[in-house]
């Protein structure tokens, strides 16, 4: 935290409430004013690419554009969101063209069968790890029952 900005205080029952506009903004300025989202950005760009989820991401975007699942920017987003926010992995190699495992170009044709696309825990558990942390660089973060 820098020497002239005053800490934003936040209790644990104000942070699970609704945060007001003014002080989400607040809390944006503050970590875009210092290093705290390129640092968040970072860490869950590592975590990512060091799990496989970034190059399991790549195939499946490249799969639904190959096979012609999709053709547009927004079908992909559709598709991929679907994907992430559901957290499926169960790969059947059955799901191509007439039953076969490859579809168009060697590519599935039903690419959500086979690429598992659920964010790891473990970038999960550095997400919030170093989203907490940020925080607390730019607010008083309070636990209650934690002693700091």
């Amino acid at each position: 935290m820098s020497s002239n900005s005053k800490p934003l205080t936040l209790s644990t029952t104000t942070a699970q409430a609704s945060i007001s506009p003014q002080l989400r903004n607040t809390i944006y300025s503050l970590l875009l004013s210092g290093p705290g989202i390129p640092n968040i950005q970072s860490t869950l760009e590592h975590e990512l690419a060091t799990s496989g989820f970034i190059s399991n991401l790549k195939a499946y975007i490249t799969s639904l554009l190959r096979s012609g699942e999709c053709t547009t920017l927004d079908q992909v987003t559709e598709r991929v969101l679907q994907k992430v926010s559901q957290g499926i992995a169960a790969p059947n190699g059955t799901n191509g063209v007439n039953g076969t495992a490859n579809g168009v170009n060697g590519y599935k044709a039903d690419a959500d069968d086979e690429i598992d696309l659920r964010v790891p825990e473990r970038a999960v558990r550095e997400g919030v790890r170093v989203v907490r942390r940020e925080l607390e660089r730019v607010c008083d973060v309070t636990v209650e029952g934690e002693d700091k």
